[in-house]
């Protein structure tokens, strides 16, 4: 460096320059009147690093001084406006750290332009007469005080224009030397690790102008070359009448813990960002942080598709009311954490079921909630599932009990009626609508009776999915004819096989078939598609029909639900019963206007 800050001064008229950087250094916000003072616009300076702007043999200082947990005096350094100038500038610093923030701490700065009035100096503290600093700043080192220090236990030395002139015994047992001899006279710098030395240089010309210059963190190396790490507080002294520097304390152990706070602190990150559960900070009712899973979670491509968001947005509308509340209640510590269900929207507008703890923390100073979210989308279906099988069952043992009670005086009924026919001539038409009335109770009956075949003498083989679907296709193709509708069969190859019952799968597809033919009175085509993969034989029956209704979808297989005028809604409560005892799962597509596509899925044995 040739120009030194000896003869520079803040200028008073003009305002600080404000900026925060980010952790590495990049501009996150800097003051409008950088303008006025450095030349450039904000847009010119935000987003890029601040290390570009400075005189590169400052670089390093200002890095260093940053980094630096103790800040009690500015750091003064050199920047280049946007004209090529050179400015001198002072910067006060402030860290600020937070456990929510993702690059964990900012950096914040005040900074003043400072004025040159005259001189140039070298830095090389070797080199240049140092001015003698104001007598109430200095301290005088006599042979008195001398003896002194001398046994103090804080290693402690004086150099002057960049010698050693004096260590203690305590200085010279740090530095591993046997006698003062292989100390005195060495240039200090030959003991300070290189990348320190500007930071000295800088120090020693504010010390020259009686300024205080605070601790610093440095490190040192023994004479064997192991280092040893310092924090220095360094002060003007006179030494036998010559200017000098007093320095030192020694903070290895304070550094060892610092490093195990931050093995501590890594480790806990680590955690953090490996959790299979979601784990997410939420301030002002927007995510300020959030773990890989949670990206996943929510299938978001980026972490900045979500940062900065609003929960609201993917969270489903009927938990809004109960969520904000329960956030705000958390953040002002008026309640304890409990689990709670939610759903949410994902980025690929798929519906999610979560549970959520929520724990009170602070985002900048402000109050602030953690929430950990478990994804129990699949442990929700699990217990649909359940559900249904339980009611299936249930309904299907009151169904057989049910039907067999009601054939036996049924036929007694119809039996009665059939006698009684010849006697009533000229009505007839009477005995026509009763007896088909009665054929209908028989079919109900008869469909009542199919929920509880199926755990009842069920014969499984291998069975050739494209023989029976074709008899299936050939017994309803006539009927289908009749209405304009083709049935379309497709298979990946000829043979694929499945274990099962041969009479109740025929009874499965014949419902579903004559589903998707009656769902299209004006015509059309029903497709039946046979694949496999390495687990699964998959059955897809599709229609070209109006579609079923959403608030209907959400129950079908159920009881006695149906569209149809004159539909039972049993025979998709048989079909899925049936099913199910194969070990099989189904699955239903439907849209307005487009059909509906039944999905069967039976594993291969």
């Amino acid at each position: 460096m040739e120009q030194d800050t000896q003869h520079v001064k803040p200028l008073q008229t003009k305002t600080d320059i404000h900026a925060v950087l980010a952790s590495n250094g990049r501009i996150i916000y800097i003051s409008a009147n950088s303008k006025l003072h450095l030349g450039y616009l904000q847009g010119e300076m935000i987003g890029s690093f601040l290390k570009t702007f400075l005189h590169e043999e400052d670089q390093f200082l200002v890095e260093s001084y940053f980094y630096n947990e103790h800040h009690l005096m500015p750091c003064t350094f050199r920047f280049i406006k946007k004209d090529h100038t050179i400015v001198w500038v002072e910067a006060a610093v402030e860290i600020v750290t937070t456990r929510a923030e993702r690059t964990e701490r900012e950096i914040i700065l005040k900074m003043k332009v400072l004025e040159e009035e005259t001189g140039h100096q070298s830095l090389n503290c070797e080199k240049h007469e140092i001015e003698p600093a104001s007598p109430e700043s200095t301290t005088y080192i006599t042979d008195d005080y001398e003896r002194l220090v001398e046994n103090l236990p804080s290693p402690l030395c004086i150099s002057v224009k960049g010698k050693i002139v004096y260590v203690n015994s305590a200085m010279l047992s740090m530095l591993g030397a046997k006698s003062k001899d292989a100390i005195i006279g060495k240039s200090s710098y030959e003991f300070i690790e290189e990348e320190y030395h500007d930071i000295v240089k800088n120090r020693i010309i504010r010390m020259q102008k009686g300024m205080e210059v605070g601790m610093i963190e440095q490190t040192w190396k023994r004479l064997d070359g192991t280092p040893v790490h310092l924090e220095v507080k360094a002060s003007p002294t006179v030494y036998k009448n010559q200017q000098a520097e007093l320095l030192l304390i020694d903070i290895s152990s304070r550094k060892k813990f610092q490093t195990i706070l931050q093995k501590s602190r890594e480790r806990y990150q680590l955690l953090i960002q490996n959790s299979i559960d979601t784990i997410a900070v939420i301030h002002n009712g927007k995510w300020v942080f959030m773990n890989e899973s949670g990206i996943s979670l929510f299938e978001a491509a980026t972490y900045e598709d979500l940062i900065g968001k609003n929960i609201y947005d993917q969270l489903h509308p009927c938990d809004h009311e109960d969520v904000k509340e329960r956030i705000q209640n958390i953040a002002e510590q008026k309640t304890e954490s409990e689990i709670v269900k939610q759903s949410w929207f994902t980025f690929q507008n798929r519906v999610i079921y979560t549970e959520m703890v929520c724990i009170p923390t602070t985002f900048f100073g402000e109050a602030a909630v953690q929430v950990i979210l478990r994804d129990i989308s699949e442990r929700k279906q699990t217990e649909e599932l359940m559900l249904k099988s339980e009611k299936l069952s249930i309904a299907g043992q009151l169904a057989a009990g049910i039907a067999h009670e009601i054939r036996n005086p049924l036929t007694a009924i119809k039996g009665f009626l059939q006698l009684m026919k010849p006697t009533m001539e000229g009505n007839e038409h009477y005995f026509d609508i009763v007896f088909s009335e009665l054929s209908r109770i028989e079919l109900i009956l008869s469909e009542l009776l199919m929920l509880a075949k199926p755990q009842q003498n069920a014969v499984k083989e291998y069975l050739n999915l494209k023989k029976l679907i074709g008899e299936v296709s050939a017994l309803l193709e006539t009927q289908a004819n009749l209405n304009g509708i083709f049935i379309r069969t497709s298979y990946e190859k000829d043979s694929i096989y499945i274990n099962g019952d041969q009479n109740q799968l025929k009874q499965v597809f014949i419902n579903l078939i004559k589903n998707a033919v009656e769902s299209m009175p004006d015509g059309g085509t029903v497709d039946i598609i046979i694949t496999e993969d390495e687990h699964s034989v998959h059955v897809t029956v599709k229609d070209e029909g109006e579609g079923i209704p959403e608030k209907v979808l959400n129950r079908i297989g159920e009881p006695f639900l149906t569209t149809k005028e004159k539909g039972t809604g049993l025979g998709l409560m048989v079909t899925f019963n049936i099913i199910e005892n194969h070990q099989g799962v189904i699955h239903v597509d439907s849209h307005p206007e487009k059909g509906t596509a039944f999905k069967i899925s039976f594993p291969k044995k």
